[in-house]
């Protein structure tokens, strides 16, 4: 390490040596501090100084990264105001770190006559530089500027930040790629939930009315917003199943036969089959599938009962009957929606989820919801 001594009596005085090194060959000039009785303590306090630097640095470099606080140009740009002060001369010394046409830096490195530099790579993919320099020629530094150790430093952080741009960077194309398959999804059932109802012109917007109503008791029983989507998509197309159902019977003006009652029940069976192979990232087969199933394990096609049951078929389950009640159908006018919030109040614990209900009778009673 290259120390800088004043001249006066008893103080550390720079000393050139020549050694050997493990081959056996004569090795270059390198400088050690003296004191006037010849010992030799400075290098090494100042080295393990120096080291203990470094070693904060890159503890500071995996704190930054670990907190996972910010977007990935607040890392970079904390990381590079932390690198300068690991260099043997902090005071003198800039950084900068390049990612692309992205430039983070502690101060004008292209005026710097001293730079050392590393390649950011994770791979065989080259992201962008780490670099360090010096601001003007050091006294202590004219003939080694950079020490050995701040040469490994310097790759260390560079591979570091390779692994965490790269694993950012796959990140954000899987989050491209979720964002687009997700698009995918709903314009697919857009286009299922359109073709329902052009099968049943009398429950035309029914599905949309459904889809509504879930949505804000899904809200009101304060769900996540992925949950939410998830509901609001299987709403949207819970009577998918009707297509399999002879267009007379779904428009029969006259009550149906207990014959044309059970074709008409297997809509829920035959949308799951529908929907069941597509790998949607919310259930929405299964909330299809259970959206005619009752607390008490009444409802079809399976006879599921309370907890069996997910959350969001319940609600949809709530959902439907309020607006099926509310609709005109070819067979009966509108009940109203006093009649359907009696229904739902009188059976709620027995066929419907109790907190479900108690979240839609506010909708109507207390947040003057409309159907």
């Amino acid at each position: 390490m290259l120390v800088c001594s004043s001249q006066r009596e008893g103080a550390m005085k720079p000393v050139i040596k020549k050694g050997y090194g493990s081959t056996g060959r004569r090795g270059t000039a390198h400088r050690v501090a003296t004191n006037a009785q010849g010992i030799l303590p400075l290098p090494l306090e100042l080295a393990l100084k120096e080291r203990m630097k470094e070693l904060h640095c890159l503890q500071q470099l995996e704190q930054i990264i670990g907190a996972n606080q910010g977007t990935l140009d607040d890392v970079l740009q904390q990381t590079v105001e932390a690198i300068p002060e690991a260099w043997q001369h902090s005071a003198y010394t800039v950084a900068r770190i390049s990612w692309g046409s992205k430039v983070y830096q502690t101060g004008d490195l292209d005026r710097c006559p001293m730079v050392q530099s590393s390649v950011i790579r994770s791979n065989d993919t080259i992201y962008g530089c780490v670099e360090v320099g010096y601001t003007e020629p050091c006294a202590e530094a004219i003939e080694r500027p950079f020490l050995v150790e701040e040469r490994v430093l310097l790759d260390t952080i560079a591979t570091r930040l390779g692994s965490l741009i790269a694993g950012a960077v796959a990140e954000e194309g899987l989050k491209r790629t979720l964002q687009k398959n997700e698009r995918l999804y709903k314009q697919l059932l857009t286009v299922l939930g359109g073709m329902a109802e052009m099968r049943d012109p009398y429950t035309s917007g029914h599905q949309h009315s459904v889809e509504a109503l879930a949505l804000a008791i899904g809200e009101e029983l304060g769900l996540p917003l992925r949950q939410l989507e998830g509901l609001r998509l299987a709403a949207s197309v819970h009577d998918i199943g009707k297509i399999i159902v002879p267009a007379e019977i779904l428009c029969k003006p006259t009550t149906l036969t207990r014959h044309e009652y059970d074709l008409i029940k297997d809509h829920a069976e035959a949308g799951y089959n529908i929907l069941k192979d597509v790998d949607f990232p919310w259930p929405i087969a299964r909330i299809v599938q259970e959206h005619h199933e009752r607390m008490d394990g009444s409802g079809y096609p399976k006879g599921l009962r309370g907890e069996e049951l997910l959350l969001e078929s319940r609600i949809v389950a709530v959902a439907d009957v309020v607006q099926s009640m509310c609709a005109h159908r070819p067979y009966r006018a509108g009940l109203g929606i006093d009649a359907a919030l009696a229904e739902i109040t009188q059976n709620q614990g027995r066929l419907y989820d109790p907190v479900v209900v108690e979240a839609c009778l506010r909708l109507f009673n207390e947040k003057a919801l409309c159907v």
